[in-house]
Order: C-alpha cells, then sequence, then structure tokens
C-alpha cells in the first residue's frame, strides 16, 4: 500500500511540529506532467512570441526602407526630369554651334538615339516588386541609359564642332586681312598706271603705303618665311607663305627684322619701310600671290 503513496514532511512555520503528508503516487506524477507540459507550452510560446516580435521588427524596416526608396525613385525621376530638360538645352546649343562651324545639324531622329526591345532580365530580376514601383524602376533605368547615349553623341558632336573650328581659325589666321602698315595711306592702288619714273602706263601689281622710313611692316597673317633679302627692282624684300595656296611680298624695305624659314604670326613686325630698289620716296609695296599669281591685295585687307 505505501508504494502508492509519496510521503511529505510539511513544516508550517519556525519551531512548529512538523506533519506528515500523504499523497498518491498518481496525482504528484500527473502534476509533474501537467508541470512539464505547462513549462513546455510556455517555451514554445515565448520562443514563438519573440520570432513573431522580430518577424515583426524586420517587416517594419523592410517597410521604412521601401518608403525611404519610394521617395529615392521620386527624386530621382525629378531629376531625370531635369536631366532631360538640360540634354534639349545642349541639342540647341549645339546646332547653332554646328552652324558657325559649317556642319551639318543633327537630325531630330538621331538626338533620339533610340534602341530597341525590352530589358526582359532586369524586369524578371524585379518580379518581386509590386508593379507601380517596378514599371517606375524599368522606366528610369530606360531614361538614364538613354542620356548616357545621348551624353555620348554630345561629346562626339562637340569634338566635331571643336575640329571644324580649330581648321576654320586656323583658316582665319593664315588667310591676309590685316593693312601692313598702321600708319600713311595708300599712295598707288593696284591697276593700270603711269610708272613714276618711265612716265609709261604700266600695270601695277600691288598697293603702295606712303609712310615714313622706320615705319614698322606687320605680318598680315600667320605663316613661314620663305624668301629675305635684295630682290631686283623691289629692293629689300620679305615674302611669307601662308599656306593655302598665298603668299605676301613686302617690298622696297629699309629693313629686315626676320630670316628665311622663320615662322610669324598674324601682326608680328617683320621689317621697316624704307625706299631701296626702284622707289621714288619711301613707301611699302605690298603683294598677294594667290596659286603663283599677283591679286589685288585690296580684298584681302580687311582690317587694320
Amino acid at each position: 500500500m505505501s508504494d502508492r503513496y509519496f510521503n511529505f514532511l510539511y513544516i508550517p512555520q519556525e519551531n512548529a511540529q512538523p506533519r506528515p503528508l500523504k499523497c498518491r503516487r498518481a496525482i504528484v506524477y500527473a502534476l509533474a506532467g501537467v508541470l512539464a507540459l505547462g513549462t513546455g507550452i510556455a517555451s514554445w510560446a515565448g520562443v514563438h512570441y519573440s520570432d513573431k516580435i522580430r518577424e515583426t521588427y524586420r517587416l517594419a524596416s523592410v517597410e521604412r526602407q521601401n518608403t525611404q526608396l519610394r521617395r529615392q525613385i521620386h527624386e530621382l525621376t525629378g531629376e531625370l526630369g531635369q536631366l532631360h530638360a538640360q540634354v534639349a538645352q545642349n541639342f540647341d546649343f549645339q546646332k547653332k554651334a554646328r552652324i558657325l562651324a559649317n556642319l551639318g545639324e543633327l537630325s531630330a531622329d538621331v538626338a533620339q538615339v533610340g534602341v530597341g526591345g525590352p530589358d526582359v532580365a532586369l524586369t524578371r530580376s524585379m518580379s518581386d516588386l509590386d508593379t507601380p514601383t517596378r514599371e517606375r524602376i524599368v522606366s528610369a533605368r530606360a531614361d538614364i541609359e538613354k542620356l548616357l547615349r545621348q551624353a555620348r553623341l554630345q561629346s562626339d558632336s562637340y569634338k566635331e564642332i571643336v575640329a571644324s573650328l580649330e581648321a576654320t581659325n586656323e583658316k582665319i589666321r593664315t588667310t591676309p586681312s590685316l593693312r601692313p602698315v598702321n600708319v600713311g595711306f595708300v599712295s598707288s592702288w593696284y591697276g593700270w598706271r603711269m610708272d613714276p619714273i618711265s612716265g609709261r602706263r604700266t600695270m601695277h601689281r600691288g598697293l603702295d603705303f606712303s609712310a615714313r622710313l622706320g615705319t614698322p611692316v606687320h605680318s598680315t597673317a600667320d605663316g613661314v618665311v620663305s624668301f629675305s633679302g635684295r630682290y631686283k627692282k623691289y629692293g629689300e624684300v620679305v615674302e611669307i607663305t601662308h599656306g593655302h595656296g598665298l603668299v605676301t611680298r613686302y617690298a622696297h624695305l629699309q629693313k629686315r627684322l626676320v630670316r628665311k624659314g622663320q615662322k610669324v604670326r598674324r601682326g608680328d613686325v617683320i621689317a621697316r619701310v624704307g625706299s631701296t630698289g626702284r622707289s621714288t620716296f619711301s613707301h611699302l609695296h605690298y603683294e598677294v600671290l594667290k596659286d603663283g599669281h599677283r591679286v589685288n591685295p585690296v580684298r584681302y585687307v580687311l582690317t587694320r
């Protein structure tokens, strides 16, 4: 019989008489089982609840990130609109620059730098996103790629414009356009005239600028000195080759200040006005030769 019971000794308070207690083993085992089951359920519930709490915090964090991403996508869309406006303004500026550079205009079709077909791989990679967000990202990506293509097109166009303007500037710099002297007046024009020495009607193939002895003589364009010395009736002479078939000749000089092979720039002082050779008074005889033929220098005297 005693094996069916557990005996417990209960002491109600300090120094009190202990009291024996007898309890059935089945009840003790049942209570222990209930306690163990309750502890297990409580532990499982605690773990499950903590997982739920972590999941809730994770979802809240993801939602905050999604909110920030949506805000950034909205801001990016606005910035892309500004970039499109800037690209359009750049195309408008290039249109004017290409006209100045004597280049053909970029057509509207070329400026769109179109490509074909959607980016299926990109769309699939964002299959977990909601449709509006996915469409906004795909549209923004397409805009960015288009802007990059347009930027490359504009870069190539700018290079073409610069190259054309540099070539034009080189031609301008090497085309005679200045008066060779800054003072004095034209005492004899290009064409038929009475020769001041022989008195006969002869062809004068240059311009005579009357000026004092020693007046500076300027190169009328960039070039290379092809002759510097004394030449028959011209007296002291400087000739400059400018390219494009153009040569300028400065004659009756008092003094030459450049040597053959020397590079000169437009406006450089190359000599002094004199009266050497077949001359009656101090002046500069100025000629322009085009492809070996002397032409009227007036058409090449555009400015002082």
